[in-house]
């Protein structure tokens, strides 16, 4: 008889979590709350884009390895199962602090709905010394019945899948009992040798902040190289390539663009500082690195003005608009941001994404310039200028006689430096690049 697990919370982390868990021969319980999405999740549909999810969700449900809930009690009422992961939202607060109160509302269900003593895993990303406030708050309220840990995720959008089933490490933070029982869980998808670190509940959390911190320093780092690169007249690629051959440094995250966006670095960076400033620690590197990274998103839009200084009758083909390729997530993109400023100034936009433009159309303001396109070629039809922001593989295969084919303008804004500024230039093209002269 297989092991039970309950995932509440059907967003990303928690939809991921769940399905992998039932490919590895669980029995999982999904809670979600919202009726839509949970409805959507029992069709076999994923609300959001990740590659392979959607075939472990629908090889999930058709074994009966998966189901669904719109409440943890009932849940816990169907399966009585021992661990709960929790991966409910926790949305920053307008001071930056995260919000806990899915997270505490999910503990008071589990405490109050288990029959048996119960772990209560969080994997969502909270404040240090969180689980140790949720320790005693479950205490207080049914003394030794709920053990409370932290599991932090490190999953990459685009990759999540396999991420999770192909781990780098797991980390779990707690009681040394809780965490034994709890890592017998990953003992599967720790056949390759990679670690299981058990260590202490608020070094866990501190892990997860830290990590996201570390590589969001990583992207601003080669990206303040790229300013200096672009003012001296070097090319950045070049310095990448220098740097990234040297073992101490690494080729990871060390690509000059557009800076980071997405779910996690932006939110997690805040909550860093926040924590910081909440316990009297300078908090100068991390607010650095946030201010640094909202500059560079816009790091060509005074180009941009300067090339095209009549707004009204500017039009810019922008080609992606998710915060990196294989996601329709567009949560603080830098297409945001440009669209945002440019159409406030009266430019407009031909947009286009391979996945994102519903996520797009959703969360930019509505009395923005934007027309979407179906395809890359009926956004550079018309356009004045090439925005490159997202650097899906469509994108990259755009060659100098592709774009003359189809765009009229002159100007190309590479903002991941994928195409050949060479190629370009000679073939009568003004090129902009990041780091790039």
């Amino acid at each position: 008889m297989s092991q039970k697990i309950i995932v509440v919370g059907a967003g990303y982390v928690g939809l991921v979590a769940g399905a992998c868990f039932g490919s590895a021969g669980f029995t999982v319980g999904i809670v979600e709350t919202n009726p839509d999405k949970l409805r959507s999740i029992k069709d076999s549909n994923v609300p959001f884009y990740e590659p392979g999810l959607s075939d472990l969700l629908k090889e999930g449900i058709a074994k009966k390895r998966l189901s669904f809930y719109s409440n943890q009690k009932d849940a816990l009422e169907s399966l009585n199962a021992q661990f709960i992961f929790c991966a409910v939202g926790t949305p920053e607060s307008p001071d930056g602090s995260a919000n806990l109160s899915y997270v505490e509302a999910a503990l008071k269900d589990c405490v109050l709905n288990s029959k048996n003593h119960v772990y209560f895993i969080i994997k969502s990303t909270v404040p240090v010394g969180t689980s140790q406030k949720l320790q005693k708050m479950a205490d207080n309220i049914t003394p030794g019945k709920v053990s409370v840990l932290n599991n932090p995720e490190f999953l990459k959008e685009g990759t999540a899948v396999s991420d999770f089933l192909r781990p780098e490490r797991v980390v779990i933070g707690g009681s040394p009992e809780a965490v034994e029982k709890v890592g017998a869980i990953y003992e599967s998808f720790l056949l390759n040798q990679k670690p299981l670190i058990k260590i202490d509940s608020v070094s866990a959390e501190l892990a997860k902040l830290g990590a996201n911190l570390m590589l969001a320093s990583r992207v601003s780092v080669v990206n303040q190289i790229a300013r200096l690169s672009s003012a001296t007249g070097a090319d950045i690629r070049s310095i990448e390539k220098v740097l990234q051959s040297d073992s101490r440094i690494g080729s990871k995250y060390l690509y000059a663009g557009l800076g980071f966006g997405g779910s996690c670095f932006p939110k997690d960076i805040k909550n860093f500082i926040d924590l910081c400033k909440k316990q009297g620690v300078d908090a100068s590197v991390a607010e650095a690195i946030d201010t640094f990274n909202d500059e560079q998103k816009l790091i060509f839009v005074n180009q941009i003005i300067k090339d095209f200084p009549k707004a009204s009758s500017t039009r810019i083909a922008l080609l992606g608009l998710a915060f990196k390729p294989e996601t329709d997530d567009v949560r603080e993109s830098p297409a945001l941001a440009i669209v945002e400023k440019l159409s406030a100034l009266g430019y407009r936009f031909n947009a286009y994404d391979p996945k994102a433009m519903e996520t797009f159309k959703a969360s930019v303001k509505k009395e923005s310039n934007v027309r979407y396109c179906s395809c890359s070629e009926e956004a550079l039809k018309d356009a004045d200028a090439l925005l490159l922001v997202t650097e899906w593989q469509e994108f990259q295969r755009i060659k100098a006689e592709d774009l003359k084919t189809c765009f009229k303008g002159k100007h190309v804004y590479d903002g991941k430096n994928v195409y050949s500024a060479t190629a370009l230039k000679d073939a009568g093209y003004i090129y902009y690049g990041v780091g790039r002269s």
